[in-house]
């Protein structure tokens, strides 16, 4: 049987850089090949063909990184049965879901990985990320993905939430889609690969502003944040949606505007009910859009991609609203 061919991409990160013990300093790896080296026993797995994209550290990744991501994938997508993604941990949520909106109709897997530690680290995570993702790339999944431990994580759901080898990342509104342990187990909610026609679209519109509430916020922060002329407002409120009387002449100017806010919620777990309070009546008729139960994270992200696929603010409510790759319960 041939060899499943998979396609790793570098775009950054500690999985990449090792240790120099003589200087004891962390350095980049001249060739992502070496990554053979501390793994021989894939070689015999898979096929890997490695792109190196850049060095990029997690926080200096932008949207056009998630486009050069993309448009590569797009680019060897016919020639390979899945992806790898090996990205820095910091923004890794960010990027999933930047590429799940990118390329919808996927019939094969896009795994994003990175690791905390330097790969040749004695106690490195690095190794068993990789050996995770690669092994997640050749499952019967055709879907944007987390891999960091045992669990595949649907990446428009995951959030990096502990810097610890044992738990980096977790999905707090969505189980995982795929679970490695003595027997690989996949979950019948995850979407399978099947013929479907790659529909690439990564374009972003980095002009979106994340505010997030708190007693005692001012007037004059909430001018500044208009005065900035975002074409997007990503609002994460308290509860199901709830927020301060004095912040609703504020939406209302923002609205004047035509300036698009979606609102998300500040739970771990909760969602936005814009139907369950009689003040959140107001917000619908302001035009303020639910983000339902996406992260804040993926409400950035898809509000950045939904800009640049439609001006029409009606159009634009219907998108976000809408579960497009499984980033929200309708």
């Amino acid at each position: 049987m041939a060899r499943a061919k998979i396609a790793l991409l570098y775009v950054g990160g500690s999985i990449g850089m090792k240790m120099n013990h003589k200087t004891g300093r962390i350095e980049p790896i001249e060739s992502l090949s070496e990554i053979h080296r501390f793994l021989p026993e894939l070689q015999r797995e898979v096929a890997l063909n490695f792109v190196t994209l850049g060095n990029v550290g997690s926080s200096d990744v932008t949207p056009e990184n998630w486009i050069e991501i993309a448009r590569t994938i797009e680019r060897l997508y016919d020639d390979h049965d899945g992806f790898v993604v090996v990205h820095g941990t910091n923004t890794m949520s960010y990027t999933a879901c930047a590429l799940s909106f990118a390329l919808q109709g996927l019939s094969k897997p896009v795994i994003l990985t990175g690791a905390l530690l330097p790969i040749n680290d004695i106690g490195s995570d690095g190794r068993t990320n990789l050996v995770y993702a690669i092994r997640a790339a050749q499952l019967d999944l055709a879907e944007v993905a987390v891999v960091l431990g045992p669990r595949v994580l649907r990446g428009c759901r995951a959030k990096k939430v502990d810097q610890s080898i044992d738990h980096t990342f977790d999905s707090p509104k969505f189980p995982p889609v795929a679970e490695f342990n003595i027997e690989v187990k996949l979950h019948p909610w995850r979407l399978v690969r099947r013929k479907r026609t790659l529909d690439c679209r990564p374009g972003f519109d980095p002009n979106v502003v994340l505010v997030t509430l708190h007693p005692g916020l001012s007037d004059a922060y909430f001018d500044a944040v208009l005065a900035s002329k975002p074409h997007g407002i990503v609002l994460r409120t308290y509860g199901p949606g709830m927020l301060s009387d004095r912040v609703i002449p504020w939406l209302k100017r923002a609205s004047a505007q035509k300036i698009p806010i979606v609102i998300t919620s500040q739970l771990i777990r909760g969602s936005v009910d814009l139907h369950r309070y009689r003040k959140q009546l107001t917000l619908e008729r302001i035009g303020v859009i639910s983000g339902k139960n996406m992260t804040f994270e993926c409400a950035i992200v898809k509000l950045m991609w939904a800009l640049t696929q439609t001006n029409q603010p009606l159009r634009l409510q219907e998108i976000m609203e809408k579960s497009l790759v499984g980033e929200l319960d309708e």
